[in-house]
């Protein structure tokens, strides 16, 4: 059975909206293929029209999954649509309109509407090694209840919960709606783009900068303090001063509207963070005594909260945790075609990495591209590598199966060495161009993790933090002490991994191949154009490398 789960807009710009403007709040869509329950196929709209976070109805990620797929849109089965525009009845809401777009583009599919928190859900449980379980959905915001009139009653899907077991083939599913503003995703939403935009001087409007915020400023929190203000900011009754959960719906508001009163923009990101951490830390520890397992699947784009994310797995309130690679909203169309393949009883197959998972590209293709820029290569060496990365020279990096999701792990790369402090400044001010304070990640074998970080856990898809108990890597480590690292082994990623053995340290500085407000580069065309624009030594790409 041939199964597409899609998730964007169906008849609106979702590009063009601005902050409060719910009709049109839709980003991250893009295009799912399972065939006979193998994966095939993930990626998102934005990698191919290059438009950062783009929503609108994934025109370009069908072709291309249908294009790795080998098969025509006539030939898909079932097409799982995404509850977009966060609403949960589609059929209804839109009149039979996106029933009329999925019949053009997918003439002979079936085509069923599926709810946000629970493709999110699916995400999780169906990536991870659990046979039992929990779930938990916590976002900035999932479906909608609306009225007749389509207009928002001011109640979403907030935090959603449930139980599962592969074996039995049980999933059960419990949806909870909360007003806007009582949600972990909303306040950090919220205050980031409060902070930020404080910190830079100027207000953001455009949808690629208000959802880039979170991440922006939870790198600014590490420079913020706890110090005590004049003007004795309280907002609760604890002897602690953050936001305790259970009152979220007032004092969140008050937080995002009074915060600059109090404290400057890194105080502001500090108090927001520790707001954000023990508000889920607390929640969490209520819902385990009575919902939930003790081996829990979280999705949603709070799980992107690294340093949250290391506070949960080190606490002892579960035995253990899975996040998929793509818990924001990238993994929803993952989710919608995942679950169509358990509910048809297909026997669901994986790649051993469950992050790269988009297309790949032959060398032959690679080689077409090289040749259209009149560019030197050489035939790829692994010694050669090494030895640019020891020189400080800065290397893009495009090998095998793009990453599906926020981070680039080592397929989308740029690599340069982590030994030196400077280097942080080096790639910020030659190629990347972003704020300051915000710290870059590294690779590190798997193997030496324990060695070079205090926490010691294996961690192949850069969703946690760790603390350096050593100064060998100054360029990864932010101004707390901590990295965000990814781990790595022979069978996730061999030819990094073969590198890294070589390298000592044995970690590298990585970051993104994209320059700063884009999205992360997927063909080759795209590798090589950014390397002739950029200002990056060399590229290795497939099994050449390329020199200006």
């Amino acid at each position: 059975m041939n199964i597409i789960g899609i998730h964007g807009a169906f008849q609106w710009d979702a590009n063009n909206g601005h902050l409060g403007d719910t009709t049109s709040w839709s980003h991250d869509s893009g295009c799912s293929l399972f065939i006979g329950g193998k994966h095939i196929c993930s990626i998102n709209e934005e990698r191919l029209t290059r438009i950062k976070y783009d929503g609108n109805f994934p025109k370009s990620a069908i072709k291309e999954c249908l294009r790795v797929g080998n098969i025509d849109s006539s030939d898909v089965d079932i097409v799982y649509a995404v509850s977009t525009n966060h609403f949960i009845s589609v059929e209804q809401n839109y009149s039979g309109v996106a029933d009329k777009l999925f019949k053009y583009y997918f003439p002979e599919a079936q085509v069923k509407y599926i709810g946000h928190h629970f493709c999110h859900a699916a995400s999780s449980v169906f990536t991870s090694p659990f046979n039992e379980g929990s779930f938990l959905t916590f976002d900035g915001g999932g479906s909608y209840i609306l009225d007749e009139t389509r207009r928002c009653i001011d109640h979403i899907e907030n935090a959603s919960i449930g139980y599962f077991n592969k074996e039995k083939r049980i999933f059960r599913f419990y949806n909870m709606f909360e007003n806007f503003y009582n949600s972990f995703g909303q306040l950090y939403n919220s205050g980031s783009v409060e902070i930020y935009q404080s910190k830079i001087g100027k207000k953001v409007s455009n949808w690629a900068d208000i959802t880039g915020c979170p991440g922006k400023v939870m790198g600014l929190s590490a420079y913020g303090s706890d110090r005590n203000d004049p003007k004795g900011y309280e907002v609760t009754d604890h002897s602690i001063p953050y936001i305790n959960f259970y009152a979220f719906a007032n004092e969140s508001r008050y937080f995002i509207e009074h915060w600059k009163d109090v404290f400057s923009p890194e105080d502001g990101a500090y108090y927001l963070q520790k707001t954000f951490e023990n508000g889920m830390i607390d929640y969490l520890k209520a819902l385990r005594k009575n919902h939930l397992d003790e081996n829990v699947c979280f999705a949603g784009g709070s799980f992107l909260n690294v340093i949250t994310n290391t506070l949960i797995k080190e606490s002892d309130i579960f035995d253990d945790i899975h996040i998929p690679p793509y818990t924001d909203d990238s993994g929803v169309h993952f989710g919608a075609a995942i679950w169509g393949c358990y509910e048809n009883g297909e026997d669901i197959s994986m790649p051993d990495n469950i992050a790269l998972i988009g297309p790949e590209y032959s060398n032959e293709e690679v080689l077409k591209y090289i040749e259209m820029f009149d560019l030197k290569y050489q035939d790829y060496n692994e010694d050669v590598v090494v030895d640019l990365i020891n020189t400080n020279k800065i290397v893009g990096w495009f090998q095998g199966r793009s990453e599906h999701g926020p981070r680039a792990l080592g397929s989308r790369s740029i690599f340069m060495s982590p030994s030196k402090k400077e280097n942080k400044d080096i790639m910020n001010s030659r190629v990347k161009h972003r704020e300051y304070w915000r710290p870059f990640a590294g690779i590190v074998l798997e193997e030496k993790v324990s060695e070079y970080f205090n926490e010691g856990f294996v961690t192949p898809y850069m969703l946690y933090t760790q603390t350096a108990k050593t100064n060998n890597l100054p360029a990864i480590t932010h101004a707390d002490g901590t990295c965000r690292i990814q781990t790595v082994n022979r069978t996730q990623n061999p030819r990094v991994y073969d590198l890294l053995t070589k390298l000592n340290p044995h970690a590298i500085l990585n970051t993104s191949f994209n320059d700063n407000g884009e999205p992360i580069i997927e063909t080759p065309y795209h590798a090589i154009k950014s390397f002739v624009n950029m200002d990056i030594d060399s590229l290795v790409i497939g099994d050449f490398i390329v020199d200006k």
